[in-house]
């Protein structure tokens, strides 16, 4: 099979992820809200994703509960009708938006700053409380915020 004909599920599985599926991301890219229905990244970004998942793997290992990925890759017209920023690193399939079974938003905000701050990666971080979810992303610089 080559490269172009490769489907999302055939590539996601050769990653090697311990804890996530490519079902888990299928589902997301099928979302409707507003009428507008997102879509499966092009291929040449979903490289993009894999540093944000290897993050977010080590974390539910480290963890050992379940961890549901709640948004990844939106397209700019999905990313507006869930209120994105226009440059929300979700559009590069960089982030992903992640609840832990058990595990408080703030502890895992907690964890993944330590971890930050040890180099194992550079990207955002964003604390949702209310909404009882963390933003991860891999940018290539650090940013850090909270929101509602």
């Amino acid at each position: 099979m080559s490269a172009s004909n490769t489907t999302f599920a055939t590539w996601f599985e050769s990653q090697g992820f311990r804890h996530f599926g490519a079902s888990e991301f299928e589902s997301y890219f099928a979302a409707q809200r507003k009428g507008v229905t997102n879509s499966t990244p092009p291929q040449r970004i979903w490289k993009n994703i894999v540093p944000t998942l290897r993050i977010v793997d080590d974390l539910r290992e480290s963890f050992g509960k379940p961890c549901q990925i709640l948004s990844s890759y939106r397209s700019p017209d999905y990313n507006r009708t869930v209120g994105g920023v226009g440059l929300s690193k979700h559009m590069e399939f960089r982030a992903l938006d992640i609840a832990f079974e058990g595990v408080s938003p703030q502890r895992a905000y907690d964890r993944l700053i330590e971890w930050r701050k040890a180099g194992r990666f550079t990207g955002g971080l964003g604390l949702y409380p209310s909404s009882a979810f963390v933003h991860i992303d891999t940018r290539g610089n650090n940013a850090t915020w909270r929101g509602r």
